[in-house]
């Protein structure tokens, strides 16, 4: 009787973890807002992320020059990537192609 207490709790313990697993990884997401040389418009105007670890901006130039956004400079061909601790709105600026806005929503998950 005590083996298969042992093993029911180890089958449950298991089952536990791997649905855990399952929703923690599942639930993540990448959001990648790309400037490009040919569009008028370099940012979106909204993008909505999750608090915490669950979604990861990344702000990619495949521009042809730098873009200066949120004061943060992004060379030609490189990235950024940010991830937020906090709910709330963010505004990114992009003063290199025609000053852009783009407000960030973080919302709590």
């Amino acid at each position: 009787m005590h083996r298969w207490t042992i093993i029911i709790v180890i089958v449950a313990c298991v089952g536990i973890i791997g649905v855990t697993a399952w929703w923690w990884f599942d639930t993540q997401r990448t959001v990648v807002v790309v400037i490009r040389d040919d569009t008028t418009r370099a940012l979106p105007e909204t993008v909505e992320l999750i608090r915490g670890v669950k979604d990861t901006l990344i702000i990619r130039n495949e521009s042809n020059i730098s873009a200066l956004v949120a004061g943060r400079n992004i060379a030609p061909q490189q990235q950024i990537r940010q991830r937020f601790l906090s709910a709330g709105e963010y505004t990114f600026e992009c003063t290199t192609h025609g000053e852009a806005t783009m407000v960030v929503i973080v919302r709590d998950p």
